[in-house]
């Protein structure tokens, strides 16, 4: 009797050992469905290696980045030489010529515009006039290096050559504020205050520097005056400091009184 009926009931559903074969056969055919799916499409790794190739930027190297920040506003963001400023690092006879130690102590201690060996008349300011380290001079040093080709002709500097000025009986002003000025504003103002063209404004024919107070000028010169200033008309940034965040107070007022000794606007 239970034999029978349990026949029975196997008959009562028809579709189920239909449902049970299905069933059977997909379980039996999914690993290797999942197999062919992997094998046809690439490795995640792969893919994820593939897609980021394109995108990752090499890193700036160090020496690079301490020249953007401190030496390319006067030798060009191609080293290549900003006339009336810094003459051309690529591919240049003196820096070739030179050792290592002699590119760090030019760079460390810098060239006053009256130095022998400084045939541009501009000044170069220690240390880019930033106060960089002993660290990023070496930086420097060896991406200057980099620059180089030797199978190429040297640069030309010709452009960068002024004559030395014919000597005069006048004598020639010699004080703190002088010196100041010419570290650490004379590469955009020119190193007797005459100004440079689309870099600094000239004071020796101020009517700004005539017309303000010592206290609105300090203000201004240790804020600086970025392009985006409403007052800024020369489209070119004026650092805070002259970019030299080392300077006192003090120093900045003994450089005002050098301004104003300078100033003959009517």
């Amino acid at each position: 009797m239970t034999h029978q009926t349990t026949q029975i009931e196997l008959n009562a559903d028809p579709n189920k050992w239909s449902a049970i074969g299905m069933l059977s056969v997909f379980m039996l055919t999914l690993p290797v469905v999942i197999g062919i799916v992997i094998l046809a499409g690439p490795p995640a790794s792969d893919s994820g290696a593939a897609l980021s190739v394109g995108f990752i930027t090499p890193p700036i190297p160090a020496g690079e980045m301490v020249y953007r920040d401190t030496c390319m506003v006067c030798h060009g963001p191609d080293a290549k030489g900003v006339v009336g400023l810094g003459k051309p690092l690529v591919n240049s006879a003196y820096v070739q010529a030179s050792d290592d130690e002699e590119l760090f102590r030019n760079i460390a201690e810098g060239r006053l515009p009256d130095d022998p060996a400084n045939t541009s008349g501009m000044l170069m300011p220690a240390r880019g006039a930033k106060g960089i380290s002993d660290e990023q001079i070496h930086e420097v040093v060896g991406y200057l290096r980099t620059l180089q080709d030797p199978s190429q002709p040297v640069a030309s500097i010709e452009a960068w050559i002024k004559p030395k000025p014919e000597p005069t009986d006048e004598p020639v002003i010699s004080s703190l504020g002088r010196d100041l000025f010419i570290a650490s504003c004379s590469a955009c103002h020119g190193p007797n205050g005459e100004g440079m063209e689309g870099l600094g404004k000239p004071f020796t024919t101020s009517q700004f520097v005539k017309d303000t107070s010592d206290k609105d000028l300090l203000t201004m010169i240790k804020m600086g005056r970025p392009i985006w200033d409403a007052a800024n008309t020369t489209g070119v940034d004026m650092p805070s400091k002259g970019g030299n965040p080392a300077i006192s107070d003090d120093e900045l007022n003994e450089i005002i009184t050098y301004i104003r000794s300078i100033d003959h606007a009517d």
